[in-house]
């Protein structure tokens, strides 16, 4: 309960700052424990599920080798996000930072970093997709293995050499928000707000941009095959298949809920002058999400895939069976 006094009426004011503050420290502890069970969660799917999936990748034949430079490099970039995401786990499980100046600036780039591979990854999938369907018999030229690993590689360099001259000089500090506790910052600019803001939006709008073209051919692919196949015998036209609508629909879907939120921080982070708890909390907020989306990721590429599947319960079975007979002799 707080009293002041107005001049012009000439009267005490009481105000309940008191039950804000309350309510405002209620929503930022419920916020906190949310991070914190999302973040372990991700990190344990993510660093349980994607070791797995690379070691699967190599077993299957029937995806093309280049694509399967495409879906390891995705699926690598998730496992670093996921492992390096311990750093900041620490300050959220403890409620400050203990690690020190370095690894305060180590955890800084490697966000940057892993984030931003994790989404050009996908958007190279998405490309490689992209020219599978709408150009397959000019595909095996346009897209050669020694292309996508060029590819892949320069990516790697191009990222990591902008992360680290960007964001990992000057660029992060331990500052205390609260009387409480100190948090590692990220010092941002304005233009690297901005920088950050275009690597983060500029692929997800080409991603759903290519999948929305992608739908479009592969209806106008299935429509003519029916149309021939009802040609052909004198029946009815197959039913279209929806599978690869339904893949779609699932691909954008948890592109938009995993990583909008991180666009919506960005732009409003971006008004902001200084860093207050609340935002730092909402930023911890959005990279579980994107965290999160690594886990996801599994799901869709490759438990959804059924020769990868296939692949999956081989590589468990044959664990199974070398671990039964070691054991047993």
């Amino acid at each position: 309960m707080e009293t002041t006094w107005s001049p012009n009426e000439g009267t005490t004011v009481t105000t309940n700052t008191t039950g804000d503050k309350d309510e405002n420290e209620f929503d930022s502890t419920t916020l906190l424990i949310l991070v914190k069970v999302l973040t372990v969660l991700a990190i344990f799917l993510c660093v349980l599920l994607n070791p797995l999936m690379l070691v699967t990748l190599r077993r299957v034949t029937s995806i093309q080798p280049t694509t399967k430079i495409f879906m390891a490099s995705l699926t690598l970039s998730d496992l670093c996000n996921s492992l390096c995401r311990i750093f900041a786990l620490t300050e959220e499980l403890a409620g400050s930072w203990l690690l020190g100046d370095f690894l305060c600036v180590v955890d800084s780039v490697t966000i940057y970093l892993f984030n931003g591979l994790g989404i050009i990854s996908l958007l190279l999938s998405t490309v490689d997709r992209y020219i599978a369907i709408s150009r397959p018999l000019r595909y095996p030229s346009i897209m050669t293995v020694f292309r996508s690993k060029i590819i892949v590689f320069s990516t790697w360099v191009a990222m990591s050499i902008l992360c680290i001259s960007i964001f990992g000089i000057n660029s992060s500090q331990i500052v205390s928000l609260d009387s409480r506790s100190s948090h590692c910052i990220a010092e941002s600019y304005d233009w690297k707000r901005y920088l950050s803001f275009t690597l983060v939006v500029i692929p997800i709008l080409s991603i759903l941009i290519l999948y929305a073209h992608i739908a479009l051919v592969a209806r106008n692919q299935a429509r003519r095959i029916a149309a021939e196949n009802q040609a052909g015998n004198g029946q009815g036209g197959q039913r279209i298949n929806t599978r690869s609508t339904t893949t779609i629909i699932i691909i954008t879907g948890t592109l938009i809920i995993t990583w909008m939120p991180t666009v919506i921080w960005l732009v409003m982070n971006s008004q902001n002058k200084s860093e207050t708890y609340d935002s730092h909390l909402a930023a911890m907020f959005t990279q579980a999400l994107v965290l999160s989306n690594g886990s996801l990721n599994v799901v869709i590429y490759y438990l959804r895939n059924r020769d990868l599947r296939q692949a999956l319960r081989g590589l468990l079975s044959d664990w199974y069976h070398s671990l039964n007979q070691r054991f047993v002799h």
